[in-house]
This record gives C-alpha cells, sequence and structure tokens, in this order.
C-alpha cells in the first residue's frame, strides 16, 4: 500500500463562541459551512490552493499557513482513556518511542514519523513553544505498555514526551498501531500547555486522539506481519464513539509512504483543544465511559471497561 497526502483533518473554525453559549459538535460544523471556514492541517498549503471534501460535506483546506494567515484550524477534543500513565521521568523525553527506556523491547511495525506542531489560536495561530506533547499508542497486537492489567507495568515502549522547539514542533518516531476490542486504531496525544493543568486527567483542552483511513487499516491488517495476526477489526472508524461522536471524524491522518519503507504524517494542534462532543447523541462523552468500551486485550463486554 502506498498512502498520499497532506496531514490530519482538524475542524476549522476562526468563529468565538459567546459567552455561555453551548455549541454543539454539529451546530459548529453547520456555522463552519454556513460561514465557508475553514478545515484541514498539516498540508503547507493555503485555503487558495488545496481544498477537498471532508466530513459533513464541509469543505477542507490546508492548514499549513495558519501562523501567516491567523486563522485556526480547531482541534477537536478527544478523550484522554484509562491508559494515560503520567510520564514524567526524564528519559521519558525521547523523539522515538519504540522501546523501553533501557533500549529493550522494542516494538515490531510498520514505521510512522508523526511529526506534531502547536499553535496558539488566541494569538493569531503563532507556533507554541515550550508546550509538552505526550504521545502514547497500543502496540501492534492491540496492547499497552505500563498497564498492570496487561502485564507491562514494568514496560514503558510507545510512550514519550517533548517540548516543542520555537516553531512549535516535535517530531516522534513510532510505528503504525494495532487494534484491541472496542476501539478502532487512534494514537493519543495530550498538550500541556498554560491553556491546561498540567496534573489533570480528565481536562479536555489538552487531549486529542488521531485516527487512520479505514480502507488503510483494513488492508493493513489483512496483508502486513505482524498486523494480519489478528485480522481486520470488527470496530470501525464509523463504529468508533471518539471518532464518531467527539471528533466527527474530524482527525484521520493522511500518511506519506508505503508498508516497506513506512509512513510520515502531520498534525497540527490549535490550543486550545475544542470539545464538539454532544451529549443528546448518546454514548460516554470524553474522559467517560460509554458504550463500545473495552480494555485492550481484556475481553472486556461493551461498557465494563474505560475506553482509551
Amino acid at each position: 500500500m502506498t498512502q498520499t497526502g497532506p496531514g490530519c483533518h482538524n475542524i476549522g473554525m476562526s468563529i468565538e463562541k459567546t459567552e455561555g453559549e453551548n455549541l454543539t459538535r454539529r451546530s459548529a460544523l453547520s456555522a463552519l459551512v454556513g460561514a465557508g471556514l475553514a478545515m484541514g492541517c498539516g498540508s503547507g498549503k493555503s485555503s487558495e490552493t488545496s481544498s477537498d471534501a471532508g466530513p459533513d460535506g464541509t469543505s477542507i483546506v490546508g492548514a499549513g499557513d495558519a501562523a501567516e494567515t491567523g486563522t485556526c484550524q480547531v482541534t477537536p477534543e478527544g478523550e484522554i482513556g484509562p491508559y494515560f500513565a503520567d510520564d514524567s521521568t526524564a528519559g521519558f523525553n525521547r523523539s522515538s518511542i519504540l522501546s523501553n527506556l533501557d533500549g529493550s523491547a522494542t516494538q515490531v511495525g510498520v514505521p510512522l514519523t508523526l511529526k506534531v506542531t502547536v499553535v496558539d489560536a488566541k494569538k493569531g495561530c503563532a507556533p507554541y513553544a515550550g508546550a509538552q506533547i505526550d504521545i502514547w499508542h497500543c502496540n501492534a497486537s492491540g496492547v499497552y505498555s505500563d498497564i498492570s492489567s496487561e502485564g507491562t507495568s514494568s514496560d514503558q515502549w510507545l510512550r514519550g514526551t517533548q517540548l516543542t522547539d520555537v516553531a512549535g514542533r516535535v517530531t516522534f518516531e513510532t510505528i503504525i498501531p494495532g487494534w484491541y476490542s472496542g476501539r478502532t486504531t487512534h494514537i493519543h496525544l495530550r498538550v500541556r500547555s498554560s491553556y491546561s493543568d498540567a496534573s489533570s486527567t480528565s481536562d479536555g483542552t489538552n487531549t486529542t486522539q488521531c485516527f487512520f483511513d479505514q480502507t488503510f487499516i483494513d488492508a493493513l491488517y489483512t496483508k502486513v506481519a505482524p498486523y494480519s495476526a489478528q485480522g481486520i477489526n470488527s470496530t470501525t472508524n464509523a463504529g468508533d464513539r471518539v471518532y464518531s461522536q467527539q471528533e466527527d471524524g474530524a482527525s484521520v491522518l493522511e500518511l506519506t509512504g508505503d508498508d516497506s519503507t513506512g509512513y510520515t504524517a502531520s498534525v497540527t494542534i490549535a490550543l486550545p483543544i475544542t470539545a464538539f462532543y454532544d451529549a443528546s447523541a448518546g454514548g460516554g462523552g470524553p474522559g467517560g465511559i460509554g458504550p463500545g468500551a473495552g480494555g485492550p486485550g481484556n475481553g472486556a463486554p461493551p461498557g465494563e471497561a474505560g475506553s482509551d
């Protein structure tokens, strides 16, 4: 498989909420359509030169020039889930998260280079330097490290942090994640900044999740080892609560590369991260437990374990 694309489609919104206004996910998207506002992230192209079809039929445009134009792409909130670990030890500050801190237990899978840029939506989309980016996701077999119920409490692979540089950027070297019961394929990102409580694990202004194209992951899990050992995930993107309800399908990474050499993707995060979750849609809201929840590798029926 060869994938090409500009980055991660994040919902773009330059509308300011009035005080006390409850702007739901759907109403926000409707406002975007009516105003002709931008969507998208990480393409490096301006809205005048790049356009595509996005969620709910709205247009997707490149957000690479956000800092130059002063127009920010809203980053949708995705719940932190129960498998976050507060990795504040110095060794976790690293670009390659493939192994344990001592270099052991290197995880096998298709390589992924994930480039993250953080901008400040309150300051003309200027680069946000010094934000702490936490990243964590499961391995090719659907297992998380540093989780006692997984038997991995002494491991630290596929977890790491970095501080954004003066351009608001960090790069992580990892692998394409696998899957586990109740969730589609995803990567967690947490951004600690002046907009969030650094110690909080429920503050929605600092967590989001990125996803992968459904056709891509279905082919990967069918044809490419070690993912093919598990086969295709029965939970699709459309059936995943975080993807469909919390983020409305707005954070799909577009990849450049192939299965042999690996892939590269870029994502732009605009702070503060914004909740589009509509409680009337049902299911668990950000940080909660809802239908389809299930821990990695624990076989828990839907609703009996925290979703990650």
